[in-house]
């Protein structure tokens, strides 16, 4: 058997950001006792990453599933796996009939020392079925966790299972477990990850695959954002033209509703529940209701409704939330042939209509000033206050104004509406701003006597004849964002 240090994970000196989720993790370990921890999170959203860096000085047990495999391909490969990190290949001639024998064995490999046993993909291990967290139940209780140094990491990239079946399950249910839903880096960690480049080009990059640790690596690595950009998703084969397929098989199996969803809705737009279930020619209730919740856990699909109704308003529409994805279905979809022809090999910059994706950047930039709301009112000055915020239609705009909305407002306790709007255009924000926003003033309803706060959120700043008129009583800018960040 080798040593301690070669089962180990050297720190992975270029790691950045997650510390919160660094410091839950370390409590985990620190309880005395055996202790279970339960992550997951979309694809390459970066919890093995996490794990192996936060946990590298602790002798590593990593088993991985392997995709639509049956139970006995899933022992076989847990068996090779094992004897790889044992140094003993007699491990790969054994036999066992269930995971229950499999689980115990391993049992008696950790049961002393700072073990962690890492489960990756844990729903292709267990098929999406209960009896691999049964068996792992009743090894847990008679023997895993008797190793009071022992950490047990269960880690999956479908949200539901990992909740239903594994959180939540009757199996585990009471027992030491800590879980962890790892989402996308914030813009401060995309800003760390992304150093020396300018504020504009981290907004793009973030706007456009969203704070996917390993997406951002992709472009960071070509000399400007935009150009990377392009060589990942334009080249035959390239990486961003295949991750859409990928996935779905990781995080949903093979449910083709979960995709239909989606696809439905990069050609709708926005949709009701009840426009999804015409769609998908089913009845509403509890499964749709499932696949609906499990898109969110995903981070895939968002709720969208006006900020002054409740949540369970008839107004409610479902969007795509993922950056990636509506980047994807926008620009790469509609190419899909020409670039697996190798069409744009040569010139892949060629391939994004400029124009089209300088208009697409700036309603992706609304969504994240919505997004973090939070941000925008500490930078205005109202943070203590309590607040409402969100867009604003309703029934008669949608009938009446089509397109109309409020980008952002805040209903803000002081009696005070704040009422944004938001350009994300490469030039300064001139005057003609002023008529598009009176426009939408007008049709905004009486929201009680308020006082109107107007409210300019522009990526490149104002011109001179702008802000000569004195319309807005605050303008923010990409600098006045980035530097509340730090």
């Amino acid at each position: 058997m080798s040593n301690v240090d070669e089962r180990q994970f050297s720190k992975n000196i270029h790691f950045v950001g997650r510390n919160a989720e660094k410091k839950y993790i370390l409590e985990a370990i620190k309880t005395g006792e055996a202790s279970i921890l339960v992550i997951y999170g979309r694809r390459r959203v970066g919890k093995t990453e996490l794990i192996e860096h936060v946990l590298s000085d602790r002798n590593l047990l990593k088993l991985e599933g392997v995709e639509d495999g049956d139970t006995q391909a899933q022992m076989v490969r847990v068996l090779y796996q094992l004897s790889k990190v044992l140094e003993d290949r007699h491990i790969t001639h054994m036999h066992f009939n269930t995971w229950l024998e499999l689980f115990d064995f391993i049992a008696s490999k950790i049961s002393k020392g700072k073990w962690t046993l890492y489960l990756e993909e844990v729903q292709w291990l267990a098929e999406y079925k209960n009896e691999l967290i049964s068996d792992l139940k009743y090894v847990w209780d008679n023997a895993l966790r008797h190793n009071p140094e022992l950490l047990m990491v269960l880690c999956g990239s479908s949200p539901s299972f990992m909740q239903n079946q594994v959180v939540h399950s009757k199996a585990l249910y009471n027992r030491s477990i800590y879980e962890l839903n790892l989402s996308e880096f914030s813009l401060n960690e995309t800003q760390e990850l992304l150093r020396n480049r300018s504020h504009r080009e981290v907004m793009d990059a973030y706007l456009t695959v969203g704070g996917i640790p390993e997406y951002l690596k992709r472009i960071k690595k070509h000399s400007s954002i935009q150009i990377g950009i392009c060589e990942e998703s334009f080249k035959k084969d390239s990486y961003f033209s295949n991750e859409k397929k990928r996935i779905f098989i990781s995080s949903f199996a093979t449910n083709a509703h979960y995709q239909e969803i989606v696809d439905y809705l990069s050609q709708v737009k926005f949709a009701s529940k009840k426009e999804i279930e015409k769609f998908l020619h089913t009845k509403g209730g509890g499964n749709l209701t499932n696949v609906l919740k499990d898109l969110e856990l995903c981070g895939f699909i968002e709720r969208y409704l006006p900020f002054q109704v409740d949540s369970n308003s008839s107004l409610i529409r479902y969007c795509i939330a993922d950056s990636y994805l509506r980047f994807y279905f926008k620009f790469i979809s509609p190419l899909s042939e020409r670039i697996q022809q190798g069409d744009y090999n040569h010139a892949p910059l060629h391939a994004l209509n400029k124009e089209s994706y300088q208009k697409w950047l700036g309603l992706s930039f609304e969504r994240f000033c919505r997004k973090h709301s939070q941000l925008i009112a500490t930078i205005i000055g109202f943070s203590a206050v309590r607040y409402k915020s969100g867009t604003f239609f309703n029934r008669t705009t949608i009938k009446e104004q089509v397109g109309y909305q409020i980008d952002l407002i805040f209903d803000r306790a002081d009696h005070v509406l704040t009422i944004c709007e938001i350009k994300y255009t490469e030039g300064k924000t001139g005057t003609d701003v002023i008529e598009e926003f009176e426009k939408k003033l007008s049709q905004l309803p009486d929201l009680g006597k308020k006082t109107i706060e107007k409210v300019l959120i522009t990526a490149s700043g104002a011109t001179d004849a702008l802000l000569a008129r004195a319309y807005f009583d605050r303008i923010i800018t990409l600098e006045d964002i980035f530097t509340v960040l730090k």
